[in-house]
């Protein structure tokens, strides 16, 4: 029977081989903020209270075998940007003491905490982008703070690795857009300054990018009241619907679902659509209401695509 170290240095090997053969590389922004990450913490003394939740910050990183929809397979790995990272400064849990009025019996603190997700490759479904592969979490910072029964010891996090589980979720892509979700949950079980504990974690990972080659922009010539002026869009998908929002708010954010866009006007207000040509660009003229003074914003969208906003006033 082979051994776990034996199985993950024949995945390590099998993703290198895949690697040198010109796979393409993701590095997926959280675009809907941290990641939550729930956890439990069993002890023999009972389960921990108190926090049971923390949030991690950062990229996630992916290769692929095609930069587009089917992506062919696929592998979890450290993003170029770096691991992901626990968010709050420290949480905290405890063990009570069942006589009311006295200290906990045990307090434990988490802090600093840095990771990264590796996996083996794993087959996506050509038609529906779900897959179901296997994971690693591997920390490369952090400690774990135990006190009790008078006693304080830290263990540090840096190092610490889990067993392979089980990773599910989708990737899809969206028009200029790459999407991906990812669910696990693992349990580490550990000992620290003799005290034996078992730490839950689960959570669902999403991530999004662009794909290569796109990078939708606007340019917008001066805005003088009564006067036409052009607005022109390029670097957008070729020969695909696009859309120009404007808000005399200023930026915010509003999530358009059907165009999987977080749209960064507030109070956005549609202004024109077009389509696109062939070098993905589009352009159109446009009255200046009379309103000398005003601030406008300016944003172009398309599917999984948007442009910087441009702001400006009407001279």
């Amino acid at each position: 029977m082979r051994t776990l170290a034996q199985i993950t240095f024949a995945l390590l090997a099998l993703a290198a081989t895949l690697h040198a053969q010109g796979n393409h590389y993701y590095d997926l922004a959280q675009e809907r903020g941290p990641a939550t990450i729930h956890f439990s913490v069993g002890t023999l003394l009972g389960p921990l209270k108190g926090d049971d939740r923390f949030h991690g910050a950062g990229d996630l990183g992916l290769e692929v075998a095609s930069a587009t929809f089917p992506f062919g397979t696929g592998r979890l790995m450290t993003a170029s940007t770096g691991p992901i990272v626990m968010v709050e400064p420290e949480i905290h849990g405890w063990i009570p003491n069942p006589i009311p009025g006295f200290p906990h019996l045990a307090d434990v603190y988490f802090r600093g905490a840095e990771c990264y997700f590796d996996s083996s490759t794993f087959p996506i479904d050509p038609a529906t982008g779900n897959y179901t592969g296997g994971g690693t979490i591997t920390f490369t910072a952090g400690e774990i703070e135990l006190n009790a029964i008078s006693t304080s010891t830290i263990m540090p996090l840096a190092g610490l690795g889990s067993d392979i589980f089980q990773i599910s979720g989708s990737l899809n892509q969206f028009g200029g857009k790459v999407e991906f979700t990812c669910s696990f949950a693992h349990q580490f079980v550990g000992d620290v300054g003799g005290f034996s504990i078992a730490v839950n974690l689960g959570g669902v990972l999403y991530g999004a990018t662009t794909i290569p080659g796109l990078a939708l922009s606007l340019n917008i010539s001066t805005l003088t009241a009564g006067q036409l002026a052009s607005f022109d869009c390029s670097g957008g998908l070729p020969q695909s619907p696009i859309y120009l929002g404007a808000s005399t708010r200023g930026t915010g954010s509003n999530p358009i679902n059907a165009l999987h866009v977080i749209c960064d006007l507030l109070q956005p207000i549609p202004v024109k659509s077009g389509l696109t040509d062939a070098a993905g660009n589009c352009s159109w003229a446009i009255q200046v209401p009379n309103f000398p003074g005003l601030s406008v914003w300016f944003q172009t969208i398309q599917m999984g695509l948007k442009s910087p906003v441009v702001a400006t006033a009407i001279q």
